[in-house]
């Protein structure tokens, strides 16, 4: 048991953490394109430094760097989409009454560089790792790309709790594309499957036939997936999304409701409901 805690610890403290400077940074380098970029590629880089590393390594070291890399690496991607400086080419809310294919697509484009960059950096890590003896970095990358797409879609279907107050201003037009709901379909089937992934995992984790670092993997991956799990429960409660990292967003109290992603739209459009609607964070 106590060996089991450590790389939960790490996964649940790396995930906490990481979240919290992706948002400390995006508000340190608001409005500084080239000091985004610059940080941006330098964790970048130092993050596919540690992935080239840790895949050849052999003990349980190497999977914790692996699995910390992947985290710095989809850390950078983030503030990327943060800073706006990779995002889509739709920069504009959804046309009111738009539904269907139609939505969706509109929806894809808006978003369509950055899935790109995401898609692009994972078969990085995943070449990285081919036939090497530690695929720790390339197996928590895929774990955080399936969860995050999952969570996109099933934000796109509709949630309670869509979290479009957290959006920089610059991204507050993605809220038009977020449904607004207290659930759907999908969203069940998402944390029942992701549920089972997980239990298979640990039991993987556990088993007599796993070697050290199959076990340090196995854990810190169904650390992370349980906490992907917990994301998605969160976005059907009635609570603040931000909730375990207020310590980072500084969410200002006067900031727009969730949902009411015209709220840029209007200032922009008129110099008096500028002075009366509040900034997105």
């Amino acid at each position: 048991m106590n060996a089991a805690l450590a790389p939960i610890g790490f996964a649940v403290f790396a995930w906490w953490i990481g979240t919290g400077l992706v948002f400390i940074a995006e508000r340190a380098v608001r409005g500084r394109a080239v000091a985004a970029l610059a940080l941006i590629l330098a964790t970048g880089a130092l993050s596919i430094g540690g992935v080239l590393q840790s895949s050849v390594g052999t003990g349980p070291g190497a999977a914790y760097l692996g699995f910390a890399s992947s985290i710095g690496l989809w850390g950078a991607l983030e503030l990327s989409f943060l800073t706006g400086l990779v995002t889509g080419p739709r920069q504009q809310p959804c046309v009111p009454d738009c539904r269907g294919w139609r939505h969706f697509g509109h929806a894809v484009m808006a978003l369509l560089y950055h899935e790109l960059a995401l898609l692009l950096c994972g078969l990085a890590v995943a070449a990285i790792c081919w036939n090497q003896p530690n695929p720790a970095a390339a197996c928590t990358y895929t774990l955080l790309w399936v969860m995050r797409e999952s969570a996109k879609l099933n934000l796109f279907l509709g949630v309670r709790n869509t979290a479009v107050e957290l959006l920089p201003q610059r991204l507050v037009h993605l809220g038009s594309y977020f449904g607004k709901r207290r659930a759907n379909a999908l969203l069940p089937l998402s944390i029942a499957a992701a549920a089972l992934a997980d239990g298979a995992l640990i039991r993987h984790a556990i088993s007599t036939v796993a070697t050290p670092q199959e076990a340090i993997t196995g854990l810190l991956l169904a650390a992370l997936l349980a906490l992907a799990i917990v994301e998605h429960i969160v976005l059907v409660l009635p609570i603040r999304p931000d909730a375990l990292w207020t310590w980072a967003t500084r969410r200002n109290a006067s900031a727009p409701p969730p949902g009411d992603t015209g709220a840029a739209t209007r200032r922009r459009a008129d110099p008096e409901v500028a002075r009366t609607v509040p900034a997105a964070p």
